[in-house]
């Protein structure tokens, strides 16, 4: 079991006593072999701007490209020049309240139903009404 280490400051200090020791067994042949690999692995690695680097930022690039896309989706839009006026919508709905015509299935339109009934149903005579049960 390993003892416990306080903030892993005693464990740091083992450690790098422990690589110290090893270095020291080590042989200077073996040592600059180590050394001449890891310059030459230095040598060898891809640049900064690898493949694998452009992929990351294709990908990034495409996210963001989607995501204003769909946040355009959101934005209020301004009224088009074909988009009827403020005149012809008036003169849409007064000729709808004229028309006192009915749908193609025969049911009345909302704007053909009485307003009365509105005021009938908002007075106190309506409550009693719609309380009785029917046998």
């Amino acid at each position: 079991m390993n003892p416990t280490h306080d903030n892993d400051h005693g464990f740091d200090q083992e450690a790098r006593r422990l690589h110290r020791a090893a270095l020291a067994q080590v042989s200077p042949q073996t040592l600059m072999q180590l050394r001449n690999a890891r310059h030459e692995s230095r040598r060898n690695a891809p640049a900064s701007g690898s493949p694998r680097t452009w992929r990351w930022l294709t990908a990034t690039a495409f996210s963001a490209v989607l995501a204003v896309g769909l946040g355009l989706q959101w934005l209020p839009r301004t009224p088009d020049a074909s988009a009827p006026t403020a005149a012809t919508a008036i003169s849409a709905v007064a000729q709808a309240e004229n028309d006192t015509t009915a749908d193609e299935l025969g049911v009345p339109s909302a704007l053909d139903e009485d307003p009365d009934l509105y005021l009938w149903l908002a007075s106190a005579d309506a409550q009693p009404l719609a309380m009785e049960s029917t046998p």
